[in-house]
């Protein structure tokens, strides 16, 4: 990928990040080994049905609208997050989501966050725009 996030975007992905992680740590703590379980398995669930995602995009090579890809990108997960609101699948989902705004931040990828996990399983970034960040990356790039 050759355009990386710059330091804001890189920082506000963190921060954001780390603010879910504070908020999905103490249900983990609260809850049994099953319901903790449960909860991960929603997050793989989402981690592979965003791994289809991607496979499907590099094969085929879609061209969206950006605001088309935003809400392929994030529609899922915010799906899975409100249909199982204040249960186990909206705790996974927020798991999901910590983990990839986190590592985004870390890798320095552009774009929407949730497809960070399936760059790293299939080590090709799939650039989906994302409605709070791309504008952002796009300003960062328009500056340096």
């Amino acid at each position: 990928m050759k355009d990386k996030a710059r330091i804001i975007g890189r920082i506000l992905r963190l921060l954001l990040g780390i603010f879910f992680i504070t908020e999905v740590w103490p249900v983990y703590v609260a809850v049994d080994w099953q319901g903790a379980i449960e909860r991960i398995v929603w997050a793989l669930s989402l981690v592979i049905f965003y791994h289809i995602i991607h496979i499907v995009l590099m094969r085929f090579s879609f061209n969206f609208n950006n605001i088309v890809g935003a809400f392929l990108a994030f529609g899922p997960l915010l799906a899975v997050f409100f249909v199982g609101y204040g249960g186990p699948a909206a705790t996974g989902a927020l798991t999901f989501l910590s983990a990839s705004l986190t590592l985004a931040a870390i890798r320095g990828d552009s774009g929407c966050e949730v497809m960070t996990i399936p760059a790293i399983l299939s080590r090709k970034h799939t650039h989906l725009p994302c409605l709070l960040f791309s504008p952002i990356d796009w300003c960062e790039r328009k500056i340096h």
